[in-house]
């Protein structure tokens, strides 16, 4: 008996820190995303709306999650700055990529497209469909 207390007492604290950890987070409607945010879905994805918009507060600043209704998902900073592309299985748009990296890609993984874009602070981290991760710098030469 006094293990199935425990156990309940256990039970209900991770649930009251997963609530309280959701607490910050906030749907947002597609029309209240920063006008940056709305212009790089319109002009990157043109045939894509978007499904679902969270907005979480971090210690850096609000960052909003963005998925369209293919399953893209984009996350912006507060002033709408994108930080992370993810296709799932399709291409990242080759217009987001610097020419040097997604050259790069071309000539050493023929069969591959770049399926998940991070901006890091030294670069680029792409995810490859094959699995393979990569870290480029600024130019887009492989780090």
């Amino acid at each position: 008996m006094k293990k199935m207390k425990i156990a309940v007492f256990a039970l209900i604290g991770l649930m009251t820190k997963s609530i309280a950890c959701k607490a910050n987070d906030k749907m947002v409607f597609a029309e209240n995303l920063p006008t940056d945010a709305k212009v790089f879905v319109q002009n990157n994805f043109p045939r894509l709306s978007v499904a679902y918009a969270e907005m979480r507060s971090t210690r850096q600043g609000s960052v909003y999650e963005v998925s369209l209704n293919d399953g893209t998902e984009v996350v912006f900073s507060q002033n709408g700055a994108w930080g992370m592309i993810d296709c799932k299985l399709e291409a990242v748009p080759a217009s987001l990529m610097p020419a040097s990296l997604s050259s790069f890609v071309k000539s050493q993984f023929a069969d591959a497209k770049v399926v998940r874009l991070y901006k890091i602070d030294s670069g680029y981290e792409v995810a490859l469909s094959n699995d393979i991760s990569l870290k480029f710098d600024h130019e887009g030469k492989i780090a």
